[in-house]
């Protein structure tokens, strides 16, 4: 999994934007407390409903790999506008 965590529920720094184009930061993500591992309650579950969590699961890490792609991209830009500026 490509995940860059930069801290527990803080803030990204404010990343540096092409001129003209308004940055907005990004909403802090909030997430469910875990239960423990070993302490789940067993759960009888409707084959529908265990359909649609597997597939907002895979769809959310499709969402944080394609997030991670576009940081990556966003970077390289950024460095080959740098580059050509020197």
């Amino acid at each position: 999994m490509a995940n860059r965590n930069r801290g527990r529920g803080g803030p990204e720094p404010p990343a540096a934007s092409p001129a003209g184009v308004p940055t907005t930061p990004e909403p802090p993500v909030r997430r469910w407390p875990h239960p423990v591992e070993g302490t789940e309650p067993v759960q009888t579950t409707d084959p529908a409903m265990h359909f649609i969590r597997c597939a907002l699961s895979y769809q959310n890490q499709l969402l944080a790999d394609i997030k991670v792609l576009l940081e990556e991209l966003v970077e390289k830009t950024e460095n080959d506008e740098e580059e050509t500026e020197k």
